[in-house]
């Protein structure tokens, strides 16, 4: 019997803010078989998708390994022949340097039906997420989007920098922070002013969101002393200015501040608690041994000053105290979570389940009114940062057994115990 042949979706993930993905794209997501996605995507699109969905990650650039082009390909093919529907999931839209147009290309020469959704470009969003409006009457009427690599098969560069430099009011770069001081000089050479306004976005429209601004001439020593990396958009042209006048999105922690931490010995856990904060408020509790404590706090906060200061930690510390006496306690500091959209909707969910009592994956998500995101609502608290206080101990399976716990299920039933929970 020959079997009908599925299709495939090429669904634009958006930039990074799960608001900002279109309902199309939820669609497709939630009928998938198979879900192909990069690092890009917001991983809480995944949450839309149905339980028995297969997830294929492609793998993340510069740090790890990558599917290559060819078997993501091969992928998209083999399953669609196999009669599945297919989601490619790609990061902001997959027609603008997503190589969505080589992908539906393959797609086609192979016969395989297909669709093209078309996603929110980080190349407008992220810089008006920033408060840079590409265009504005008195600053810029042309806009150019270029991307920071391009094809290493290429002989010579394919993008007119003479034109480029000269001739467009709003330049727009995609993936190209590594190469910026390179594009700077090719812009420079060809005529665009070194005192030109540029800024560089990193992590644009999530909670990771760092903007840098400075000149042409000086942006390179800024965005090294400021930590930035990729992902980032990268905006030139005289509307950057307009940023001090329209930034209306709170961005993270400023890169230089000072993070204190202590910590805290009770006789119900085997391992010492960790805790850190930032000026926001605790960003971290880990249960184990000092040196890894700081090593992942070093990696995390690359340019704050890490100080010990138990004295600033006198409120949480007595209010632990509390807890670990067996004493029903209603903890009062101010948390910093550090997370996506879904993941701290999921932790604000947890602080509403009471001292003593439990709830399951599934009641979890469906506080938070997603009721299909049960395995997204594990993987969300495998994640979060600040134990005991966000009482992440409390979710168990619907069948009573633990479920997980990333400090050890001996650490989750010994909080469960203290607070006389019956699983």
């Amino acid at each position: 019997m020959n079997r009908k042949t599925g299709k495939v979706y090429l669904v634009g993930a958006g930039p990074g803010d799960i608001g900002l993905f279109t309902l199309k794209g939820k669609e497709c997501v939630e009928k998938a078989d198979v879900i192909i996605y990069d690092y890009l995507a917001n991983e809480e699109i995944l949450s839309f998708a149905r339980p028995d969905a297969e997830r294929i990650f492609m793998g993340k650039h510069g740090g790890g390994l990558i599917m290559p082009q060819g078997e993501t390909n091969r992928i998209m093919v083999t399953m669609a022949k196999r009669g599945r529907t297919v989601v490619r999931l790609k990061g902001g839209d997959p027609f603008i340097f997503g190589r969505g147009g080589e992908e539906a290309e393959f797609l086609a020469n192979e016969g395989i039906p297909f669709e093209v959704v078309p996603g929110v470009t980080a190349g407008s969003s992220v810089p008006a997420y920033a408060g840079i409006p590409l265009t504005h009457r008195n600053y810029s009427s042309t806009v150019a989007f270029i991307p920071g690599h391009e094809n290493a098969t290429k002989e010579k560069s394919a993008i007119a920098w003479d034109k480029i430099a000269t001739g467009v009011d709003t330049i727009v770069i995609f993936m190209g922070i590594t190469t910026l001081s390179s594009i700077i000089a090719k812009l420079i050479e060809n005529g665009i002013s070194p005192y030109t306004p540029i800024a560089v976005i990193q992590w644009g429209t999530t909670d990771l969101q760092k903007t840098v601004t400075g000149t042409l001439r000086n942006i390179a020593g800024k965005i090294k002393t400021e930590g930035v990396r990729p992902p980032g958009i990268i905006v030139i042209g005289g509307v950057v200015r307009l940023r001090k006048k329209l930034k209306w999105f709170e961005e993270t922690v400023p890169a230089h501040f000072t993070l204190h931490y202590t910590s805290f010995k009770t006789n119900e856990l085997a391992e010492a608690i960790f805790i850190a904060a930032t000026p926001r408020g605790i960003c971290r509790i880990t249960f184990g041994d000092e040196t890894t404590f700081l090593r992942e706090l070093r990696s995390e906060y690359q340019d704050a000053v890490i100080l010990r200061n138990d004295q600033y930690f006198e409120e949480t510390l007595l209010e632990l105290n509390h807890y670990f006496r067996g004493t029903e306690t209603n903890f009062t500091c101010k948390l910093d979570l550090h997370g996506t959209v879904f993941q701290k909707r999921v932790w604000k969910a947890l602080l509403k389940i009471p001292y003593g009592k439990t709830a399951s994956y599934k009641e979890v998500a469906a506080m938070i009114r997603q009721p299909q995101a049960s395995r997204a609502i594990g993987t969300a608290c495998g994640k979060n940062p600040i134990p005991i206080l966000i009482p992440c101990h409390r979710v168990i399976s619907s069948d009573g057994s633990l479920g997980g716990y990333s400090g050890g299920l001996k650490i989750k039933k010994a909080l469960l115990e203290l607070e006389e929970v019956k699983y």
